[in-house]
């Protein structure tokens, strides 16, 4: 099983990776927009003045705002209620996996043992070897099982996640009508931002005030 801050490293990344799904399709449709309206036929890349460029900036009127993920991550209650949630599930499938190791390590002990004092027969020996064979092809299988649903949990956890942001964006944005929202972070594609289109703590602020009213703290 992968340690405790691996998990948590990969949670965090795949979650990025997730809010970032969105980001290059909103590029593309923002790089066709803004650099598409000439009317005039396209000529050689460098008849373009750094003049002309401006205008054609200065005519788009689309109104833009980001979130940035990785203070989402940080900051969003229910990231870390789920968060929790999945490390409580690993913590469990862990302890149940060792639990499982050592018993089988146990029984491959005691066989050892009582092969080298021939304390069994060749025939006891023989059917003793091939169960212990396939108790272990089934701790194997047993790892598998459990990595594969704890990835699938973590995949999960993501979408809950984005859908959560997702569609309180979509209720935000029928008040302040942006044409797009992007998602920010410092690994992303997008090198640089004005703050005056960063919307990320209102965003938190709203989104943690409709998970505290679904999960008010416990007195």
């Amino acid at each position: 099983m992968s340690e405790h801050s691996e998990v948590n490293f990969k949670r965090n990344q795949a979650t990025i990776l997730v809010l970032n799904g969105i980001l290059l399709v909103s590029i593309i449709v923002l790089f066709l927009l803004h650099f598409s309206k000439d009317d005039k036929p396209a000529t050689k890349a460098g008849d373009k003045t750094e003049s002309a460029l401006a205008n054609q900036l200065a005519r788009a009127t689309h109104s833009i705002a980001f979130v940035n993920s990785e203070e989402l991550l940080q900051k969003y209650l229910l990231v870390k209620k789920l968060t929790d949630q999945l490390e409580s599930e690993r913590k469990n499938k862990d302890a149940d996996f060792s639990k499982r190791q050592r018993e089988f390590e146990q029984e491959a002990a005691y066989f050892q043992e009582s092969v080298q004092k021939q304390s069994i027969s060749e025939e006891s020996a023989q059917r003793i070897y091939e169960q212990l064979m396939m108790k272990q092809e089934e701790l194997y299988k047993l790892q598998d099982d459990y990595s594969a649903e704890l990835a699938q949990k973590e995949f999960e956890t993501n979408v809950i996640l984005l859908d959560s942001v997702r569609n309180y964006l979509h209720r935000l944005n029928k008040k302040y009508n942006f044409d797009y929202i992007l998602n920010y972070n410092a690994a992303g594609a997008i090198l640089l931002a004005r703050d005056t289109f960063d919307i990320t703590a209102s965003v938190l602020e709203g989104l943690n005030s409709e998970y505290l009213e679904k999960y008010p703290p416990k007195k």
